[in-house]
């Protein structure tokens, strides 16, 4: 997903890039959990207050695509499996059990028994199943590539069938069989996630669109329901929204794993990560990832503790490729330039005051499949940028500007959310180091949403400066697969390399599908990636999450953070 400060993030799609990885151990203090459950008893009650920099996009997984509006579906829409939130390994969740075939070519779930929703209506396979279909006949969704390999997927999207045909519901519901055409190497984790993360209750949405149809101007992408979730399989169940100010939530007394101790679920709105920093140190916010210019400040207030914790994510810049007013960005020597043009280490000393480590690629030093053997360690060198934009065929100009082949002088602009401070910070940096290089930068700063939606893949952009928050397994087909560029999708800087298309498919589909083998084949994209420059790849980053003293059985780590929120409760 994409990131924001303070927990705002553009999602990749669960299955893209969430699923099975060994994650480092927390490097902050230990959690509360043990020891509270040990020495005291649970106080149920209470109300539980999380801050977020704006309002969610969506109230629904399957057009989903930033971490604000994933923090609030996740609280009702749920999924058959899970990954790990120290190890990343998938684990069951709604599916008691998961087997794939020897053959790869078949996926079996099988639920627990007894699942029901918060209204009462049992949760069966048609639920997952109507999910799957919505994001077949969904425009707006991110979600496609994952299920491709299904038998009768394309034929469901194109309307030629009014169901999935490798998709079957049996016994009563709770078994659900996919049957794929080749093997798909991170089906477990990918389809478990539901595709799009999270499973929507259909007997209530076929109300809004139905699944059972081959009329493919109908879809679920503006219906009521999407910022309305009519029922929960969640720990909460939704109260209201109020714009600009809160998302409510009371809790799920039919929750699977038993009702949460506390009261009430809030998501309420700030202004900027300042103030959602001052609404920690005085306990209007329960908890929250801080920035690490905050770090000083709020390690001293005695309410509060700190948990330090390796993120899977990054922040980069990332250059429109078919940006019409700087074709430049289409040369690999320009884009070499900018990422010899910029100190990312001296970022990641001076903003992210050391939490966090300079990256050259795609996957994160968090995965399995991280390894940066061959990479350009890309530092500031003002010599080498210059020689390489002079290589490509840029002139100086008069004004310390370098024209284009064209003539054009090198202007352009760098957008970034406005209120987050790395990213704010981030883009004086570039302003100021790239004029060094001879490349004029003109900053925008705007809200994170208005950012997501400047971005859709066009020619109307040249760089922005965002973040990826990816999952556990590395399956970063719809990020920077060629195929992936069209509207709504997440490949918006128009990259397309035959060799990293080809890794992509090895990694997706093997037929190998080893750790060894997928690890061999993300390591060819990262090479490629590392050459083309596609994003001036920044820095990884610590979380920094600080939690009021009060808050017990609180627990996060790399992969989730409210994977056990069902059990928080409040010290009286």
């Amino acid at each position: 997903m994409r990131q924001h400060q303070a927990g705002r993030l553009r999602i990749a799609g669960i299955t893209a890039i969430m699923l099975i990885a060994a994650a480092c151990a927390p490097t902050g203090q230990p959690s509360t959990t043990a020891t509270a459950a040990a020495s005291e008893q649970p106080v149920a009650g209470g109300r539980l207050v999380i801050g977020a920099t704006g309002d969610p996009k969506t109230m629904q997984p399957v057009i989903s695509g930033d971490t604000t509006s994933s923090l609030i579906w996740q609280q009702v829409y749920v999924t058959l499996t899970r990954p790990n939130y120290k190890t990343g390994q998938t684990e069951p969740n709604l599916a008691e059990k998961f087997e794939l075939s020897a053959d790869g070519l078949t996926l079996t779930f099988t639920l627990r028994d007894n699942l029901v929703w918060s209204n009462g209506d049992p949760f069966i396979g048609e639920d997952w199943k109507y999910t799957v279909e919505a994001v077949g006949r969904s425009k707006k969704t991110v979600r496609k590539s994952t299920y491709q390999d299904i038998v009768g997927w394309k034929d469901y999207v194109d309307g030629k069938t009014d169901s999935v045909a490798g998709i079957a519901v049996k016994d009563s519901g709770k078994v659900i069989e996919v049957k794929f055409t080749k093997i798909f190497c991170p089906a477990v984790a990918a389809l478990g996630a539901g595709g799009a993360g999270g499973i929507l209750p259909s007997k209530l949405f076929k109300a809004q669109w139905d699944n059972k149809t081959t009329d493919t101007s109908k879809n679920i992408d503006d219906v009521p329901y999407n910022m309305n979730p009519p029922a929960s399989m969640g720990p909460w169940v939704f109260k209201e929204f109020k714009p600009g100010v809160q998302v409510t939530f009371t809790k799920n007394e039919k929750y699977f794993r038993g009702a949460p101790l506390i009261d009430e679920f809030v998501v309420k709105v700030y202004a900027d990560a300042t103030a959602v920093k001052n609404a920690l140190m005085v306990g209007e916010v329960t908890q929250a990832n801080i920035q690490p210019s905050d770090n000083e400040e709020v390690s001293k207030n005695d309410a509060l503790k700190l948990f330090r914790y390796k993120q899977s994510s990054y922040d980069y810049i990332g250059w429109n490729l078919k940006a019409a007013k700087a074709p430049w960005l289409a040369n690999v020597q320009v884009r070499q330039a900018l990422a010899y043009g910029i100190d990312a280490p001296a970022i990641v000393n001076k903003v992210l005051l050391g939490f966090g480590s300079q990256i050259y690629a795609h996957t994160p030093p968090v995965s399995w499949a991280y390894d940066d053997t061959g990479f350009t360690k890309y530092t500031r060198d003002v010599n080498k940028a210059k020689q390489l934009l002079e290589q490509a065929g840029a002139k100086m100009g008069g004004d310390g500007v370098y024209r284009w082949t064209d003539g054009a002088p090198m202007k352009m602009r760098i957008e970034a959310a406005q209120g987050n401070n790395v990213s704010e910070t981030v883009l004086q940096f570039a302003q100021e180091q790239y004029k060094g290089i001879g490349i004029q930068i003109d900053p925008l700063l705007e809200s994170f949403n208005a950012l997501l939606d400047r971005t859709q893949p066009g020619p109307d952009y040249e760089g922005f400066i965002i973040g990826w928050s990816l999952g556990a397994d590395p399956d970063p087909y719809s990020i920077w697969h060629s195929s992936q560029s069209g509207k709504d999708q997440f490949n918006d800087v128009f990259y397309a390399n035959p060799t990293v298309d080809q890794a992509l498919v090895d990694n997706r589909n093997g037929p190998d599908c080893s750790q060894a083998a997928r690890k061999k084949a993300l390591h060819t994209m990262d090479l490629q990636l590392n050459q083309d420059v596609p994003y001036t790849f920044l820095f990884t980053r610590d979380a920094l999450r600080y939690a009021d003293k009060k808050l017990q059985g609180f627990d996060p780590n790399t992969y989730a953070y409210l994977w056990n929120v069902e059990k928080w409760w409040l010290k009286k």
